[in-house]
């Protein structure tokens, strides 16, 4: 580390940080895939689990043991799946160190990890580690389009990951890996409901079986769901997914993984509320029109083949194909002309649809004391968007929005996006207990945008080229200070290029939009203490931005991305387990973040500059805590608190939310075959908001769920 990075790193540790399914799938023909180290990782049975280390693989792209993984990196187990039941992805991670996920309804979301809660495209979302969705067409939302009753396990890697998963893998890469057929027949059968209207079928059967071209296995997983009248207006929707996975082990070196799935989503989109009627009337809502309706299918194929005891290769191929048609309640805005209202109302329908094909080829090898990674892919992405201008009618008495009809095609443009990349990785076993790291990745982006309209002010710009390209370094440490201590530290690089959305859906013609790039140092310590019963991580970072693309609120009202001067993101994240005793298996669990998020510099225009103020949606701390207890074997008993402190809702800091706390209880039962579970979520009741925004010089806010009742029965079949 260099001495700059080493006295900012200790300037931050000094730093006062103050406290507080239409299942009905269309025919496919799968491609071939693997088992690979994942597989060998998935299929380790619970009892060999709690003999070994954990292994990841996220930080490496092969498994790892995580004592040996210079990362903030934690693991969600199938065990913790199976046990929490989860409706919606945020109740899983955010018991992880340093994540907030907010459940904005109807499988929306916004995601904080080493940022603010955001929409920003700083995440990596993958699925055995393929991203969900290409570079340059990130939706904060692209998680429903993951199957749910399809994970094993869910890997979070905090900070900077481009050296390996190239761009938007900056605040943190969250990586799905998909269930692994069963060695023998099972099925499943699970449904649930709730007192807020949300209904579920859970579907699961798998096999393995031996032919004359080697071991076949397959798991078919799948769950629809519903959501009709609830505490809240206009807020129906379902949800259909399907993940159908097959592996092949041809022999004992070369195995094939094939993956499909298919997700559609149809929702309302309730909206925000302003601050007199979310206090007031917070399941209300002004919207009966806006919608959003999402098909995703993906298919990946990934063959495995290991040479000798030293060398093995992979090869990914992959297939993406999405559409999103929506009909925003966010763009819904009061005409204006002569800086006053015209007493009509106007908004945007909206269409977009990609088409990803794309390949990975890695190899790796094993050199005495260094293990080496290298890697290449290529991923060409043509993107598909429209946008319409649309009178919005209201009715005068209740202010509802009614219906709309179009105006005007604004946009209609097509944009090839082409990403190439060459990474690799060494991993130096220098001393016994001394781990080294380094790794870099190299991207070329190119975005190639064709305007099938006459290019203006109004229909955006004509038709141009794009490129960007920029190195992705890592280096980093673990120190196996004993078998229960693990010290470790890691400096990183990593950018952001500005959105499709961004350059060619915005208000203006071009902007003149740079990629982000981030800079990050941390340090961590991993420890097992009280003859490992107490299991946790304490990390330490240092985040620094430039030209983080941002949504900047015009006076008019408008909104456009801008380049942001300089942000500074640094903080302290804290989690662990405690096994409290055998008896009655009682286990404390707590995970928890105090950060900062500041613009160091941000001057939008020559009379507004917010350097210096704390970045919108930035809570100063966050954290779970949840105590477990099995009074009888077959019971499992737990009680949850969810703690998000104050935040800053404008860029001017004049407007602040308080935070809130919430308690959620769950109870699951478990004899022989049957499984019977039980939740309620926000026991106490309590008024809060999932999220907020600032337009129209006033805050909006999200409201979340009030006491929810859920009721689940599940069956498992040859188990």
């Amino acid at each position: 580390m260099s001495h700059c990075g080493t006295a900012s790193f200790i300037a931050f540790i000094e730093l006062n940080m103050n406290t507080q399914f239409r299942l009905s799938v269309l025919t496919t023909a799968c491609l071939s895939i693997t088992y690979s180290s994942i597989t060998l990782a998935e299929t380790a049975s619970e009892n060999e689990t709690k003999n070994l280390a954990t292994i990841v693989v996220t930080a490496s792209r092969e498994g790892e043991s995580i004592n040996n993984t210079p990362a903030a990196i934690s693991k969600i187990t199938s065990q913790d799946i199976d046990d929490k039941h989860a409706t919606f992805i945020g109740q899983l991670v955010n018991q992880t160190p340093g994540v907030l996920m907010n459940d904005l309804g109807n499988e929306q979301h916004m995601m904080s990890i080493r940022q603010p809660i955001t929409t920003s495209a700083v995440y990596q979302y993958l699925e055995d580690g393929i991203s969900i969705r290409p570079v340059g067409v990130f939706n904060h939302n692209a998680l429903y389009e993951v199957n749910l009753a399809g994970i094993d396990s869910i890997e979070i890697l905090r900070g900077p990951a481009s050296s390996l998963y190239g761009s938007n893998a900056i605040g943190g890469t969250i990586n799905f890996l998909t269930k692994a057929p069963s060695l023998t027949p099972t099925a499943d059968l699970g449904v649930s409901a709730s007192s807020e209207g949300y209904r579920r079928l859970d579907l699961g059967a798998s096999n393995t079986f031996d032919t004359e071209y080697g071991e076949h296995g397959l798991r078919l997983s799948a769950y629809a769901s519903d959501r009709g009248d609830s505490w809240q207006d206009h807020a129906e929707s379902n949800k259909q997914s399907v993940t159908l996975r097959h592996d092949w082990r041809i022999s004992d070196a070369t195995q094939i993984k094939n993956i499909f799935s298919y997700n559609h989503l149809k929702t309302d989109m309730t909206g925000s509320l302003n601050a007199n009627d979310f206090s007031a009337r917070p399941g209300y809502s002004y919207q009966t029109f806006t919608y959003r309706e999402v098909d995703s299918t993906r298919l990946s194929s990934q063959i495995n083949h290991q040479w000798d005891d030293q060398q093995q290769s992979q090869l990914t191929v992959y297939y993406r194909d999405n559409t999103t048609d929506q009909n925003p309640s966010y763009n819904i805005r009061t005409d204006v002309k002569d800086k006053k209202p015209t007493g009509t109302y106007s908004g945007q329908t909206t269409y977009n649809a990609f088409q990803s094909y794309g390949l990975n080829l890695q190899h790796s090898i094993n050199l005495d004391q260094v293990k080496l990674i290298i890697g290449a892919m290529a991923d060409h992405s043509p993107n598909q968007a429209q946008t319409n201008d649309i009178q919005v009618f209201r009715d005068p008495n209740t202010l509802v929005y009614t219906g709309f009809k179009q105006r005007q095609l604004l946009r209609d443009f097509k944009v090839d996006v082409n990403n190439r990349a060459l990474y690799t990785q060494a991993n130096w076993q220098a001393l016994p207990n001394l781990n080294l790291v380094g790794g870099a990745r190299y991207d070329w982006i190119g975005y190639d945008f064709d305007n099938k309209l006459i290019p203006s002010k109004v229909t955006g710009a004509p038709d141009e080229k794009r490129s960007f390209h920029k190195a992705s370094p890592q280096l980093g440490f673990v120190w196996n200070i004993s078998p229960e201590l693990d010290l470790y530290s890691n400096w990183s690089q990593g950018f952001v290029p500005p959105e499709v959305s961004s350059l060619y859906g915005a208000n203006l013609v071009t902007p003149d939009l740079k990629e982000a790039t981030f800079h990050n140092i941390d340090a961590g310590l991993r420890f097992k203490v009280l003859d490992d019963r107490l299991d946790g991580e304490i990390t330490l970072y240092r985040l620094q931005g430039k030209d983080e693309v941002l949504s900047y609120t015009k006076p008019d009202n408008t909104r456009e991305p801008r380049n942001a001067g300089k942000t500074l993101h640094q903080g302290i994240e804290i989690g662990g387990t405690w096994n409290i005793t055998e008896q009655y298996d009682q286990r404390l669990k707590l995970s928890g973040s105090i950060a900062k998020h500041k613009y160091k510099e941000f001057q939008p225009s020559s009379i507004l500059n917010y350097s210096g103020n704390t970045m919108p949606n930035s809570p100063k701390s966050f954290g779970t805590i949840e105590y477990q207890i099995k009074p009888v074997p077959a019971l499992l008993l737990s009680a949850e608190g969810v703690y998000v402190g104050s935040y800053w809702i404008n860029e001017a800091n004049t407007e602040k939310y308080d935070g809130h706390t919430i308690l959620n209880l769950r109870a699951n039962y478990r004899k022989n075959a049957y499984e019977v579970y039980g939740q309620i979520l926000n026991v106490a009741d309590v008024h809060y908001a999932d999220s907020t925004s600032y337009s129209s010089n006033q805050a909006s806010y999200t409201p979340a769920a009030p006491r929810t009742y859920l009721l689940g029965l599940r069956y498992h079949f040859g188990k």
